[in-house]
């Protein structure tokens, strides 16, 4: 099978995962948009891309972020983000006519940061022609659905883990040892990831409390990174910010040392930041959102979003007893262990391969 995959998607170890195991099961991996150095020029090329990838045997286009449509000039100009929805919707209506299949994996029920002018109006214009949507949890299906999108095809395939789970006798188990109790927050750092509500909830913390939080994670926003250093000086040395990206080989020690990971999103469809701290061991603390009900109950605090609850819930793992915490760890081990991407790659496969077989059906 002859998969054309958009966007090419490097600071994200997701989709070389999933291909290269798609790959060890007989798919053909092509990028589309990736003829010139310029991504404009390729994205006004993408149609003719698109029927010489066609005439060349390619069935399905693998879709998994709408950000490969934006431009430079995007983020300044609404006319700019108008046009490139227009583009879209272009694009968008060209698949059937070609003999291509849409599948679409849907990451974020709606961009993260702006991308087009309406990016709601746009998102219905995906879900509407897409002949698959491929979610990481049902919750994601049933939220595309309350916004008046339901899908007309749709599967839950899990988000594998961005490394093997790591045996448990060659971790620090949680909680073990006579130092702070290590709180981690690790990954890109954006206002929907809700750091700043992070740092006033440890600021929060009784001061008798020995306990210690690293944000790690780059951060390119520049009045986020001053409000965040401006949040984290109130809880003086028991706060350390690295906000830049933490190079791979860095990741395993931060993850090593923390004996729980907390991700305060105030939205979220998915977590890979979460499934990283499952597979090393590590407990999380996340809020009670759609998107994470599926991570393993008895490896997760949740909390009803609020600061006051975040704090209560720091404040639980800070005081938890090391045996407590070790449970926690073995069953995000297990929880981790148990998925593969080999799997994951298998299913897909076979979803696709399953749409193809029903190509000649005419839209409902």
């Amino acid at each position: 099978m002859k998969i054309l995959v958009l966007p090419r998607e490097e600071t994200n170890p997701y989709q070389q995962l999933l291909y290269a195991e798609m790959r060890r099961q007989g798919a053909r991996i092509t990028h589309l948009a990736a003829l010139t150095p310029s991504h404009t020029l390729n994205l006004l090329l993408l149609p003719l891309e698109m029927v010489v990838r066609r005439f060349g045997g390619a069935r399905v286009v693998h879709l998994h972020w709408v950000y490969a449509f934006g431009v430079p000039a995007s983020a300044r100009f609404v006319s700019v983000r108008r046009a490139t929805a227009v583009w879209f919707a272009v694009w968008l209506r060209m698949l059937w006519p070609l003999g291509l299949r849409l599948v679409w994996t849907a990451h974020n029920v709606l961009p993260v940061t702006p991308v087009f002018d309406d990016d709601l109006g746009a998102r219905r214009r995906l879900v509407a022609a897409s002949d698959l949507v491929i979610a990481h949890s049902q919750a994601t299906l049933d939220q595309l659905a309350a916004l008046g999108m339901p899908v007309r095809r749709g599967v839950v395939v899990p988000h594998g883990p961005f490394t093997s789970a790591v045996p448990l006798d060659a971790l620090r188990a949680p909680g073990d040892g006579e130092g702070p109790r290590e709180l981690l927050f690790f990954g890109k750092i954006r206002p929907y990831k809700g750091v700043d509500i992070l740092l006033r909830a440890f600021a929060a913390l009784p001061p008798e409390l020995n306990a210690h939080l690293t944000v790690a994670g780059e951060c390119g926003d520049g009045p986020l990174r001053a409000e965040l250093a401006k949040l984290a000086s109130k809880s003086g040395t028991r706060v350390t910010l690295q906000l830049e990206r933490i190079p791979d080989r860095e990741v395993t020690r931060l993850l090593q040392q923390a004996d729980a990971m907390v991700l305060p999103y105030r939205q979220i469809t998915t977590s890979g930041s979460g499934v990283l701290a499952l597979c090393h061991g590590r407990p999380l603390v996340v809020p009670d959102l759609p998107g994470l009900a599926d991570l393993p109950d008895d490896a997760v605090i949740r909390y009803d979003g609020t600061e006051r609850e975040l704090t209560a819930a720091l404040a639980g793992i800070v005081t938890a007893d090391a045996s407590v915490l070790a449970k926690m760890s073995s069953a995000a081990h297990a929880y981790c262990a148990a998925t593969s991407w080999s799997e994951i790659a298998e299913k897909t496969l076979i979803e696709m391969t399953g749409l193809l077989e029903g190509a000649n059906s005419t839209r409902r």
